[in-house]
């Protein structure tokens, strides 16, 4: 199973040694990121893998843009440079994601996304990911593990069940209640 560290050790040896293929493991290891994302813009199957290709761009220019000292969390940074991505595909192709003109951006981990209007600055993704980063402080180590495998790694409740050796029920539990926990802090003043 793929972890955190190791995606953080991939993007240690392309950093200090311009290791190319550590450069490609780690974005492979972060595809199911982009899937997922590309998911929730799509309307069809057919529009899901061009919004793949699209969204990896992002992926790739958040690997090439990560710095570990400035966050811990490859996926949090990743994912509004990926939505920016998809955006401008959309834009380019005319396609509409949602209601109002404007396609959503995934910033929370409730229900997976959180409408933001199109416009969105950098300052505010930054805050943005300031605000998940410190949110996920107050999950346990298995509630974070097991949002990381559901929403970073696209894992599905049966196999992060499986793969931490627990039942379906303990871990879509687990799941409601770090969804719960987040949502609380995320929404307090």
């Amino acid at each position: 199973m793929t972890t955190v560290v190791d995606t953080f050790e991939l993007l240690a040896r392309y950093r200090e040694n311009d290791d190319r293929d550590a450069r490609g493991r780690a974005i492979e290891q972060n595809l199911p990121l982009v899937r997922a994302l590309a998911r929730r813009f799509s309307r069809s199957p057919d529009q899901t893998d061009e919004l793949v290709q699209a969204g990896s761009i992002g992926l790739i220019k958040a690997v090439d843009g990560f710095r570990a000292e400035r966050g811990g969390d490859l996926g949090a940074y990743a994912v509004p440079t990926i939505v920016g991505e998809l955006r401008r595909h959309q834009s380019r192709r005319g396609w509409q994601a949602a209601p109002g003109g404007r396609a959503p951006v995934v910033t929370t981990l409730d229900e997976g996304t959180v409408e933001a209007p199109a416009g969105e600055s950098e300052l505010r993704r930054s805050e943005t990911r300031a605000a998940l980063r410190d949110a996920f402080r107050v999950l346990t180590r298995r509630e974070r593990e097991v949002v990381a495998l559901r929403f970073y790694r696209d894992f599905t409740q049966q196999r992060i069940a499986d793969d931490l050796g627990l039942s379906q029920a303990q871990v879509s539990r687990i799941l409601a209640a770090a969804l719960a926990k987040l949502r609380r802090v995320l929404e307090e003043p």
